[in-house]
């Protein structure tokens, strides 16, 4: 449904992970609807370990948000390079799992929860799509 960019947000200098419909085929009215009620769900989440949303907005008649950017790859390609430490591993299973916790809490279940869509900072923690 929709395409990431790695964009520039001019107004405040920063990188961000810049979320658009892929086309106007998939933006109708219900598809504009999911977005921006998908945005708004997420808009209120305020963890350390879930990806902030800094804007809603739509250009050229296509909807977008505006991301925080997470630098450190996916855990799915992170477990695909080398087995991880016990520690470690412990360690993220913990930090995702509160995430979740704190989402669930504010009623929102992700429905598409994989390794793929679970971001790494360059720090190791994680922060869910």
């Amino acid at each position: 449904m929709g395409v990431v960019y790695k964009a520039r947000q001019i107004s405040l200098n920063r990188i961000v992970a810049l979320k658009m419909l892929l086309t106007e085929s998939y933006s109708g009215k219900k598809e504009r609807a999911r977005f921006q009620a998908k945005a708004e769900a997420a808009a209120r989440l305020q963890h350390p370990h879930i990806v902030q949303i800094h804007e809603f907005g739509q250009t050229r008649n296509c909807p977008y948000l505006a991301l925080e950017f997470v630098d450190g790859g996916t855990l799915a390609q992170r477990l695909a390079s080398t087995p991880q430490p016990a520690r470690l591993s412990a360690h993220l299973v913990e930090l995702i799992a509160c995430a979740i916790l704190m989402a669930h809490e504010y009623g929102i279940v992700h429905r598409d929860l994989k390794p793929g869509n679970i971001l790494l900072s360059e720090s190791l923690g994680p922060a869910k799509k």
